[in-house]
């Protein structure tokens, strides 16, 4: 199979582009700071494996150190590569709790195992069998085309009204590195209800093994039954605080797209906020009013959840919420709204501001 990458720097089919799964030859023990350097290597004398192969390692190993979405999203491709999947789960920059303190399955490790599979990715595994469910050139966010070649489709699409989905969740078309992109755009991430639904019932089961600590599922369900129901939106507003580029080319230009969103809402109707920024909260409960714009009580500032465990379970507590909504509005390019949205069934219906 085509789909375990090894870090960073995975190895492709030299015609589809698709990553290939490689084995590790030696035991891999890694930095508990996850400091890229520190991450597995590209070790001398790996074979990858056929990619045409239907066997693959019994043991797959999700080794993604980055934020709390894009950890997810590997420890499920994991779960779908082998019979058995682990954890390895960095604590670092990104995520100062460690697996234990967030979720209940037992399948956290230290070190990765001699001749363990591992992924390492932000993307949903697509494997070869499911390529008949999947058309060539599918992707839209995540795709390897020029965006001055899918902005001209995105115009094209909506001057013609032609509904056919293409483009919709396309706002600021972003070409990924080739290093993660398949050359045939065969990519179900940060798509949404374009999802078709085989991938659907493949992955909706394996978010639904996730198991989150008791007290956590617990405060998750009692704040939910006093304060959320079927008429609430969920909004995720991801500001892009760490990144002053895609603060100014994602955030900026949303804030705009989502106060129309909002503006064109009934005036009865209520939200459910979720954000990295306390000043974006502050922001669109002034214009809103706190009772129709309303949040988790956290107790930790939203801009500095990565400094502690506590802020880290506030961050996964405000995922769990979101999943509840039936309604979405989801900033673009975020695994968090994305994730939401899996543990939520795939339920919610979704606009991508």
């Amino acid at each position: 199979r085509n789909c375990v990458l090894y870090g960073r720097s995975p190895v492709h089919d030299a015609t589809t582009g698709a990553p290939i799964m490689t084995r590790s030859p030696v035991e891999n023990p890694l930095p508990r700071n996850g400091d890229p350097v520190g991450r597995i290597r590209q070790p001398h004398g790996r074979t990858p494996i056929d990619t045409m192969s239907p066997v693959i390692s019994p043991l797959v190993v999700s080794a993604e150190t980055a934020g709390l979405g894009n950890r997810l999203k590997s420890w499920v491709s994991a779960m779908r590569l082998g019979s058995e999947a682990r954890v390895y789960w960095p604590v670092n920059d990104n995520i100062p709790a460690t697996f234990e303190e967030l979720f209940a399955n037992d399948c956290a490790i230290d070190a990765v195992p001699r001749d363990a599979a591992v992924y390492s990715s932000w993307r949903l595994a697509v494997l070869p069998e499911d390529e008949p469910h999947l058309p060539r050139g599918f992707a839209t966010v995540g795709a390897g085309a020029h965006p001055l070649i899918r902005g001209l489709g995105k115009a094209w699409w909506s001057a013609t009204g032609s509904r056919d989905d293409r483009y919709r969740f396309m706002l600021f078309p972003k070409q990924h590195s080739r290093r993660t992109t398949r050359a045939d755009a065969r990519h179900i991430d940060l798509e949404y209800e374009r999802i078709p639904p085989y991938f659907r019932d493949v992955y909706g089961e394996l978010f639904r093994r996730i198991r989150v600590r008791p007290a956590i599922a617990e405060q998750v369900a009692e704040w939910a039954d006093a304060n959320l129901d079927p008429s609430v939106t969920g909004v995720q507003v991801r500001t892009w605080r760490d990144d002053e580029r895609r603060y100014r080319k994602y955030y900026l230009p949303a804030k705009r797209r989502l106060a129309r969103l909002l503006d064109a809402a009934s005036p009865d109707a209520r939200f459910f906020l979720v954000s990295d920024s306390d000043e974006a909260v502050a922001e669109l409960q002034r214009r809103y009013g706190a009772d129709r714009m309303f949040c988790f009580p956290r107790r930790t500032a939203r801009q500095q959840s990565w400094r502690s465990p506590l802020g880290i379970t506030e961050d996964l507590i405000d995922m769990l919420l979101l999943a509840r909504t039936e309604r979405l509005f989801a900033s673009y390019l975020s695994t968090f709204s994305e994730v939401a949205w899996w543990l939520g069934g795939t339920k919610a219906r979704v606009t991508v501001f």
